[in-house]
């Protein structure tokens, strides 16, 4: 056992030394070099001016923004949404560098468990709702729905549609029948809890599509309602869970995979039954968002496995504005695009069912790019004919050259809006030049961010200093510098919990403290430590430093109390409390404690320059 631990503490240091930070972020942010650190946007939250850096000598990433941070793990593990021993492999894969056997820990075995048990239950579920479609007398309902909407026994079969029962109880029965617990259909979604104890199924009487991931497996449904007179939301989704988050899922995108890479494009439709109809008609090459926004997870995903994505949603106010929304995210990505318009009001299911896949794949051949959309829909919207809607649709449509990535096309670009809207080419050239101007001096953050975020006291500083000097030197840690630290208590819950860690993998003898301590730390710890990994010290012995941090630390603590007992001393003196004497007599055992940590200190810093 130990031998095997061994190889992959070892294969996990191979993995980190050879992943190039810089390299793995750029997969999925686009990156410039300002002065010594990488700066692109955020990918964890949405912004416009660049505050995600990545430092590529200490191998960490850090947001201004939204304070997400840690090592080249903690990232796939974030963007991926994966656990550090898959964020290790996902990497290792990506490396070519063979995955050694592993003893896995019990908290890695139950996650694994858990997720099998989840995918079970909803691959489960998925069956059970298809033979409820096909073999029972209320799926007829569901049958003949479908039938109208020109869904063949073939599709049925592909996405494995099904039927929920109108009961209560059938799903969850059947469930347990084969073993499945209530705790896992409770968490994958499929059931909920009775204020009166046990569960009720989540999903009646509606026509379910089961949502799969990139690989396959079920991580969730869709139920539609068809009883219009019951007054329930149309579309139910599975909620969040740890498997299924909408934001990252397309719908579909497992079996239109091997079409997308054939046709070098993908066509991105707002509903299932829209994806559903179009793979009925031979447009294999479609998926779905899943009720929600086109999100910058998505272009991520996309980006990765096409070279063009085609925006076609309802052609409807609700659907123009979605493909208004969608184009910025796309361009910012890097992910070609282009939109396409249905006619005459009508959604893409509507459209191919009465005109075929021919006139379908016609309105694809004819989209038009996303900043050709956007500039058309700002010339429509503004009224061009007046010098205020002239200077406003400039306004509105500059900002999209900005992510155009060849001078000749912005040049290009700056040449047609001039003459479409009768303008002097000069004067847009001029307003373009100031705003990129603005835009590059935006793209440089504040020097004041450039460092690890000040502290604010001194004991915060003395807590910060003192687990960067263990964490960098953890050879410097002696039998006395471990005898004080067991009685040193840190303010910050986030420190006080790396600082616990840090004492344990050091008695555990790690060979990499940081990525140890980002393997097991949760978002706020990792943050945490990314601040205090990025102080920028002047070089100083460690062992030195960390005996200044205690006695910093101690001294602060103590200076903490006094001020608290000098306080109460005062307060009490007010009101004639004979307990003063008590606080001023505890004001002066601290400063005689103060003096005796100064003094151990300075013959600790004597003994070590002797030797």
């Amino acid at each position: 056992m130990e031998e095997i631990k061994e190889k992959y503490e070892n294969f996990k240091e191979q993995v980190r030394a050879q992943a190039d930070i810089v390299r793995v972020v750029s997969d999925y942010v686009p990156l410039k070099k300002k002065g010594g650190r990488y700066w692109g946007c955020c990918p964890f939250h949405g912004e416009k001016t660049p505050s995600f850096t990545v430092d590529e000598g200490k191998g960490l990433f850090h947001c201004f923004g939204c304070g997400v941070g840690g090592d080249v793990f903690t990232f796939i593990m974030k963007i991926e949404n994966r656990s550090f021993p898959e964020a290790v492999k996902f990497l290792a894969g990506k490396l070519n560098i063979p995955i050694p056997e592993q003893e896995k820990n019990p908290a890695e075995l139950a996650r694994e468990m858990q997720a099998k048990e989840v995918y079970a239950a909803n691959e489960l579920a998925a069956r059970f709702f298809q033979s409820c479609l096909i073999n029972t007398e209320y799926g007829k309902t569901g049958v003949e729905y479908l039938a109208a909407r020109g869904i063949t026994r073939e599709i049925i079969d592909g996405f494995a549609l099904g039927m929920a029962p109108p009961d209560y109880n059938k799903l969850h029965l059947a469930l347990e029948r084969k073993g499945i617990s209530e705790d896992t259909i409770i968490k994958a979604g499929l059931a909920n809890k009775r204020d009166n104890g046990g569960i009720y199924d989540r999903f009646r009487a509606r026509i379910m599509i089961p949502i799969r991931d990139v690989r396959g497996r079920v991580v969730g449904f869709t139920g539609r309602i068809l009883n219009k007179d019951i007054k329930e939301a149309k579309y139910m989704n599975t909620g969040e869970t740890e498997w299924f988050s909408k934001r990252n899922i397309l719908f579909g995108l497992d079996t239109a995979l091997k079409s997308i890479k054939e046709h070098k494009q993908v066509v991105l439709v707002e509903g299932h039954m829209d994806a559903i109809s179009l793979h009925a008609a031979g447009v294999t090459w479609s998926v779905a968002v899943m009720g929600t926004a086109f999100t910058e997870q998505h272009a991520r995903l996309l980006k990765h496995l096409s070279p063009e994505v085609v925006f076609s949603f309802d052609s409807d106010k609700a659907g123009v504005e979605a493909a208004v929304r969608a184009v910025p995210i796309a361009l910012h990505a890097e992910l070609k695009n282009k939109v396409m318009q249905v006619p005459d009001g009508k959604d893409p299911d509507d459209f191919i069912r009465k005109h075929g896949k021919d006139a379908y794949i016609k309105l694809i051949a004819g989209a038009v790019e996303g900043i050709s959309f956007q500039i058309n829909r700002q010339l429509e919207e503004n009224n061009i004919t007046t010098l205020a809607g002239k200077v406003q649709a400039v306004s509105n449509i500059l900002p999209l050259f900005l992510e155009c990535k060849s001078d000749i096309e912005v040049a290009q670009r700056i040449r047609d809006l001039a003459r479409k809207l009768t303008i002097d080419e000069g004067l847009i050239q001029s307003e373009y030049n100031k705003l990129k101007r603005k835009d590059k001096k935006d793209d440089f953050m504040p020097r004041s961010v450039h460092l690890a975020p000040q502290a604010t006291t001194a004991l915060e500083q003395a807590e910060r200093h003192l687990l960067f000097a263990l964490i960098k030197g953890n050879d410097v840690l002696t039998g006395n510098f471990t005898n004080q630290l067991q009685k040193i208590k840190f303010e910050n819950a986030e420190r006080a919990e790396i600082f616990q860690k840090t004492i344990l993998f050091l008695q555990k003898g790690s060979k990499n403290l940081a990525t140890d301590l980002f393997e097991v730390l949760a978002e706020k710890g990792a943050s945490e430590l990314t601040n205090i990994l990025r102080m920028e010290l002047p070089s100083t012995d460690l062992a030195e430093m960390l005996s200044d941090c205690l006695r910093q630390l101690q001294l602060a603590i103590l200076e903490q109390e006094f001020e608290r007992h000098s306080s109460l001393a005062a307060e009490y003196e007010k009101q004639g409390n004979e307990k003063y004497l008590q606080e001023l007599s505890e004001c002066r055992r601290i400063k005689n404690e103060e003096k005796k940590i100064i003094t151990l200190s300075n013959e600790i810093k004597n003994k070590a320059m002797q030797n």
